[in-house]
C-alpha cells in the first residue's frame, strides 16, 4: 500500500523491545502479548488497533485530501468498523499479514502505521499516516521511527521500504529523515484520480538502521 502522511516535521527515536533469534533466521514476530505495548516515544504511544479504535479512523480515512495517496476510496462509517474489527484480530506471522498500529497522542487515537510482511526474505514495507488536525508537528516521522524501530529490533526483519506516490511530498520527507534511501523511481506505476502518477521506492537495511542509532 502507497504511504500516505498529510503532516511532516523532526522526530524523536521510540524505545522499543528487544530482538529475538538471530538476524539470519527468517523473521519471526514474537505474539504481540510479549511485545510489551504500548511502544512510547517522546510523545506518543504505538499500540495494535482495537475494533473500538473505528471511529477515530474514520476521522482521517473518511478524507479525500489523506486517502488521495493511499489509492482507495474515502471510508464510510461501515467499512471502517468491518476494517479495525478484522486488523484488530488479524496476525502477524507470514508473509502478506498486516501489524497496523494505533498511535495515541495524550490518549487520543491521532494517527496509524503498519508494518506489512512483504514477499521478500526478511522484508517489510511501512505505512503511516496522521489526522491533518496535528500535521506540522513531526508525529508522523515520530511514529514511522519507533514503527521502523519495531521491525528490526522486535521483528527481525533484515529490510523495510516504502512505497510513496512521488507527488506525495510530505511523506518522502519522513522516510528521508529515518535515513532511508531512494532505490527506485517507477514511472506511471499507478493511476490516482484518473490520471498516471509516479511512485518511488525507499529502503533501509538492518545494518544502516543500526548506524543511526
Amino acid at each position: 500500500m502507497p504511504t500516505s502522511v498529510p503532516a511532516s516535521g523532526a522526530a524523536t527515536s521510540g524505545s522499543v523491545p528487544a530482538a529475538p533469534g538471530s538476524p539470519l533466521q527468517p523473521a519471526t514476530p514474537a505474539p504481540r502479548r510479549a511485545l510489551g505495548w504500548p511502544v512510547a516515544t517522546e510523545r506518543l504511544a504505538l499500540r495494535p488497533v482495537a475494533s473500538d479504535d473505528a471511529e477515530a479512523f474514520f476521522a482521517w480515512r473518511s478524507r479525500p485530501d489523506v486517502v488521495r495517496y493511499m489509492y482507495q476510496p474515502p471510508w464510510d462509517r461501515a467499512t471502517a468498523d468491518l476494517k479495525l474489527r478484522t486488523w484488530s484480530s488479524a496476525p502477524f506471522e507470514e508473509v502478506g499479514d498486516v501489524l497496523v498500529l494505533a498511535v495515541e497522542l495524550d490518549g487520543d487515537v491521532i494517527g496509524e502505521t503498519l508494518l506489512k510482511w512483504a514477499a521478500g526474505p526478511q522484508q517489510a514495507e511501512i505505512g503511516y499516516a496522521v489526522h491533518p488536525d496535528v500535521g506540522g508537528l513531526g508525529l508522523a516521522t515520530e511514529a514511522a521511527r519507533a514503527t521502523l524501530g519495531l521491525a528490526f529490533s522486535a521483528y527481525g526483519f533484515h529490510r523495510v521500504f516504502a512505497r510513496i506516490d512521488e507527488d506525495n511530498v510530505a511523506s518522502v520527507r519522513v522516510v528521508e529523515r529515518l535515513g532511508m534511501r531512494q532505490e527506485a523511481r517507477l514511472l506511471e506505476n499507478d493511476l490516482r484520480d484518473g490520471a498516471w502518477s509516479n511512485e518511488v521506492v525507499y529502503a533501509i537495511l538492518d545494518r544502516e538502521h543500526a548506524e543511526l542509532a
